[in-house]
């Protein structure tokens, strides 16, 4: 028995995403770009739950859906469908309830909240198997080194939820233990030049690593000084920074053994699917797109879809390029980083 999942977007940077981390909780999924493929996947197979993006162009999430129940040759007529998209003022969730969805997901899709959604809305036999796939996951030896228990403020396990595996939790631990120099001097400078705009900025970007990475007392007090930031607050501001970069930088040391390869065992195979040039350029492509917008969370959700893959050298320069921009919050770092595949593939325009 397993657990058979539809992922229908028009996104395959999303799409991939998505199955990526329904892949991680032991569900086997089908993914379609659009109504009709969608329609073709829902004649063919039987699924235990869909996940429908609702901002699609030609047909959105609703006429999909219709086309899939009414489809004579259907078998997913009664099959449990939840809506995906971006938060919308004007669609609230009694929209799709109406419309015949279980549910709405905000996108990116939260890790713990699709597993939750898994849980609520799949048939009891199968919300069994996937508990025991839960049972055998945790089981499972740890790849976390000992070393990082001795560390009492990082709590491990939130920040394995957070990046959704172990592997995923070592990457986000290793960019932020790369970027401690370079991004508290940046808060400092902004400090010492009363460049209060972009002092919020940085403050914001090490909330939400730490936070990413189980430093909850470190995100805590980059949330106080951000929140002053905001209402120049100088006062707290010219209290706390210092204790904030000092809390910061001590991970410096606490974290060096990330720089080092004393792990002791042979390196293991990276059985990562390997990134094809259409994904790629597809991935990077919507990173340019959404630095531009300045949007954390569909940038995150892009870098986390990349993880999911192995790259070429060359490829994991750009990937490491843009990493290193993102959590430091540079925008225009991100885009140009992005950028540089585009223009690796194509070559560089006079015109552009």
């Amino acid at each position: 028995m397993s657990i058979k999942v539809l992922v229908v977007d028009d996104s395959r940077v999303e799409r991939n995403y998505l199955a990526g981390l329904l892949e991680r909780l032991g569900t086997q999924t089908c993914t379609a770009s659009d109504c009709d493929e969608s329609v073709v996947c829902a004649c063919e197979h039987e699924f235990d739950i869909m996940f429908i993006d609702y901002f699609m162009p030609d047909a959105d999430g609703v006429h999909t859906l219709k086309e899939i129940r009414s489809d004579e040759r259907s078998l997913n007529r009664e099959t449990p469908a939840l809506a995906l998209g971006v938060a919308d003022p004007v669609l609230g969730e009694d929209f799709f309830l109406m419309q015949g969805f279980s549910n709405y997901l905000e996108k990116p899709v939260d890790y713990e909240m699709l597993h939750a959604a898994l849980l609520l809305y799949l048939a009891e036999d199968k919300r069994k198997e996937l508990a025991a796939g839960d049972k055998a996951a945790a089981a499972a030896k740890s790849i976390l080194p000992e070393w990082l228990g001795e560390i009492q403020e990082l709590n491990t396990d939130n920040g394995v939820k957070n990046c959704g595996n172990e592997e995923g939790y070592m990457s986000a631990l290793t960019i932020f233990f790369g970027s401690i120099k370079k991004m508290s001097d940046e808060i400092q400078g902004y400090y010492d030049s009363e460049n209060w705009d972009d002092y919020t900025i940085k403050v914001h970007a090490l909330k939400s690593s730490a936070r990413i990475i189980g430093l909850a007392d470190l995100s805590e007090l980059a949330k106080q000084l951000e929140a002053a930031g905001d209402a120049r607050d100088l006062g707290f501001i010219r209290s706390n920074t210092g204790e904030l970069l000092s809390q910061y930088r001590s991970y410096s040391d606490k974290l060096a053994r990330l720089s080092g390869d004393d792990g002791g065992d042979d390196e293991k195979e990276d059985t990562r699917p390997l990134a094809d040039r259409d994904f790629l350029e597809d991935a990077f492509t919507s990173l340019e797109e959404f630095a531009g917008q300045m949007d954390y969370d569909l940038v995150e959700m892009v870098m986390t879809s990349l993880e999911e893959h192995r790259l070429e050298p060359e490829d994991k320069e750009i990937y490491d390029a843009v990493n290193e921009a993102f959590l430091a919050l540079d925008w225009n770092g991100i885009k140009a980083a992005a950028h540089r595949y585009i223009e690796r593939l194509y070559g560089s325009d006079d015109s552009g």
